[in-house]
């Protein structure tokens, strides 16, 4: 099965006649994509000219065991365990036009 992902790129550079161009870029699946991940948490850190996200999945049990303590009052632990899904490293401008579809995305919600 071949799944096709359709993502427009905003062209910093300027175009003939000043105006940006924009191009759809076509993404298909390679041989070792096809698997989706599944992600309930995300971490964000910046480096030097890259922005890293971690995907990562925490266990339900934890995320639940988390909300009793909240509600209860009682001390919740400094750090729990994850598991990490994936670790995406981007180029500013691609996590800015990542950030941007994303806005749209979350908009139509």
């Amino acid at each position: 099965m071949t799944e096709q992902n359709e993502a427009p790129i905003a062209n910093k550079a300027e175009a003939a006649g000043g105006q940006v161009m924009q191009v759809n870029v076509r993404m298909q699946q390679g041989e070792h994509t096809g698997q989706p991940l599944y992600s309930n948490f995300a971490s964000v850190q910046g480096g030097q000219g890259i922005v890293i996200v971690d995907f990562g999945f925490l266990d339900p049990q934890t995320m639940h065991t988390l909300n009793r303590l909240v509600r209860s009052g009682e001390k919740v632990p400094n750090t729990v365990g994850a598991r990490m899904s994936c670790r995406i490293v981007l180029s500013i401008e691609a996590a800015h036009n990542l950030a941007h579809q994303l806005n749209q995305l979350l908009q139509k919600k």
